[in-house]
């Protein structure tokens, strides 16, 4: 499930990179670091969980 919340912040920072070339509104790309930021987080914290062994 990690890999699933890395994959989707590299698409959101990306895409806010994207849109910083092109010119988008500041507040926008903010929004948009800040949502590959929280997925990003979710991802580290996905890979640092204690999981129990079956």
């Amino acid at each position: 499930m990690g890999w699933w919340y890395c994959a989707i912040a590299i698409g959101f920072a990306l895409l806010a990179i994207e849109h910083m070339l092109t010119g988008d509104k500041p507040w926008l790309i903010g929004v948009r670091f800040v949502i590959a930021a929280g997925f990003g987080f979710l991802g580290w914290m996905e890979f640092h969980a204690r999981h129990p062994k079956p």
